[in-house]
């Protein structure tokens, strides 16, 4: 009982869904300490900063760590860096903003609402606005009244500055008009200078032509700094720091070893790099698998934005993102909305880290990789999707046509589709599956042929002897197919043996005892065959009557 409170104690302790400084340090969870790096900042005196991170990776923590640090909120900093090495504790007058708060559907409301987000800043600081000037004259006039008012020159954070651009860059008309409009709002930083101690910028990419970058000549970028390459995530040392008792945990849970079970969290979730040199862990993928006491791939669903979605289902995919990419710094280190690169796109959204920098000919270029498993997980399901639903429709086309023959005994037609299918999926898709993913991916496209074609479906049903793979029923119901799907990699089998191996199991099973009416028998065989040192994969299909 004691042992099953002190668990309880450990795991309370863990911070996942919290983003806010001053709450984590009030309900006691654990705060990996990254003042070091709010000290830094200080020292160098430097006015503008930007940090550009993927999605899940503490950017808001850090923006509200800096808020509490700026109000002046020492008691809350207690056993962190900074606590015993800053003396000027001073309250500044602050200016916090998410663009994630502002709608991002026309630029006229992304007006409307960064005039409302500014005005109800000025009401909780007593200062009146006029209703006079547009939503940038407004924001300028924020800033001087704020810092007039407190004899102090005022701080500015702003979170997920790109949100309203990001949203839209399926539609770049649209992206556009909020980028112009993003524009003159982070032009008033540069004009209200004089009154302004500290900002502080984050975002999940960085974009060409949007103010903050082409007026700004002492903006100091932080994202590609080593010195600052720490200063999100979890480093190996701080996760044994700060999560020993959580690991102990769950490599109890999972019957390993101490460091099997640390080696288990590395090959998930670190490998993250923006120098080439220091890695760190996914923090909300990390903390989640420790919460849940397993190892699962969180990032499609937590880190995944809907724009990558969006992009890759309307462009063809060159790259093959399984081996090292080698990019410029300069292609690197921006994105053009208007002439977006997929790799840095990727890269900046954090499916891509740096693995090594490289000076060739005096120009420096960074070598990319996949950063873990976790990702290459989420990277093979992301765009082996939006690969197939492009190719959705050619079944739709010829569904009645493929019906009809296979209940003739016919499934020739059939085989020449799935083969196609298979062939127009890009190899570094495939070339890094073990057998039984690429068994599930080639389960997955008969899957989306039977439910395009708009009959009813069941996948592994299971029986009095077995399992049947797949039952496919016309509308009605009074037409079945019981399918056997073999597939093998082994280079001495034949497809014709995969066909009598399906056929002797469905048999000896005797699978059809569980339907009635029309029934028909299918076996279908995939082979991977070796050619060129890669591989194509073949198909044949045979139908037999009960």
């Amino acid at each position: 009982m004691v042992i099953d409170i002190m668990q309880e104690d450990i795991m309370n302790s863990l911070s996942l869904g919290l983003s806010e400084f001053d709450d984590i340090i009030k309900q006691s969870k654990i705060y990996v300490d990254k003042t070091r790096f709010i000290k830094k900042m200080m020292d160098q005196g430097r006015k503008y900063y930007f940090l550009s991170r993927p999605r899940r990776f503490g950017k808001t923590l850090l923006v509200s760590t800096l808020e509490n640090f700026f109000n002046g909120k020492k008691e809350l900093f207690k056993d962190t860096y900074i606590y015993d090495n800053w003396e000027d504790w001073i309250k500044y007058p602050i200016i916090r903003i998410s663009m994630k708060q502002v709608s991002n559907e026309n630029p006229k409301v992304l007006k409307e609402d960064l005039s409302v987000l500014v005005r109800n800043i000025a009401e909780d600081n007593n200062i009146k606005l006029s209703e006079d000037g547009s939503y940038a004259v407004k924001f300028g006039n924020l800033i001087k009244e704020l810092s007039k008012n407190n004899k102090s020159n005022a701080v500015v954070l702003i979170d997920e500055y790109d949100a309203p651009i990001l949203s839209n860059l399926d539609d770049m008309t649209l992206a556009n008009k909020n980028r112009k409009v993003l524009q003159e709002f982070y032009n008033v930083l540069k004009e209200s200078e004089k009154y302004l101690k500290f900002v502080f910028i984050t975002g999940l990419n960085k974009f060409t032509k949007v103010s903050i970058f082409s007026t700004f000549n002492n903006l100091t970028e932080l994202t590609l700094d080593k010195d600052y390459s720490t200063i999100c995530g979890i480093t190996h040392e701080e996760l044994k720091k700060y999560y020993k008792n959580h690991i102990q945990i769950l490599a109890d849970e999972n019957n390993y070893s101490f460091d099997e079970a640390l080696e288990r969290i590395d090959y998930f979730y670190d490998g993250y790099s923006w120098d080439g040199i220091n890695n760190v862990f996914n923090p909300n993928s990390t903390l989640r698998a420790l919460a849940q006491k397993e190892f699962q791939s969180f990032w499609f669903s937590t880190g995944t934005p809907n724009f990558i979605a969006e992009i890759f289902k309307k462009r063809k995919i060159t790259e093959d993102y399984f081996k090292p990419i080698i990019l410029k710094a300069t292609e690197l280190d921006a994105i053009d909305p208007d002439n977006i690169n997929e790799t840095t796109l990727l890269f900046q959204a954090g499916y891509l880290t740096i693995k090594e920098k490289i000076f060739k000919d005096n120009i420096l270029e960074f070598s990319l990789r996949i950063p873990n498993f976790e990702v290459e997980q989420a990277f093979k399901d992301n765009l082996l999707n939006l690969y197939i639903e492009k190719f959705e429709n050619r079944f739709r086309n010829s569904q009645r046509i493929i019906w009809d023959e296979l209940i003739n005994g016919d499934c020739r037609r059939l085989s020449e589709y799935l083969r196609a299918f298979i062939a127009g999926i890009p190899y570094y898709n495939r070339v890094s599956m073990d057998n039984g993913e690429k068994w599930k991916v080639y389960s997955m496209i008969f899957t989306i042929w039977a439910e395009e074609a708009g009959f009813y479906l069941t996948v592994e049903r299971a029986i009095e002897d077995g399992r049947i793979d797949f039952i496919i029923e016309s509308i009605n119901q009074d037409q079945t197919i019981i399918v056997e799907m073999k597939y093998t990699a082994d280079q001495s089998k034949t497809l014709d043996s995969l066909i009598n191996e399906a056929f002797k199991q469905i048999n000896s099973k005797k699978y059809w005892w569980a339907y009635t009416g029309d029934i028909k028998l299918m076996a279908l065989a995939l082979k991977d065959i070796e050619v060129d040192k890669g591989f194509i994969t073949d198909v044949k299909c045979q139908i037999k009557d009960v």
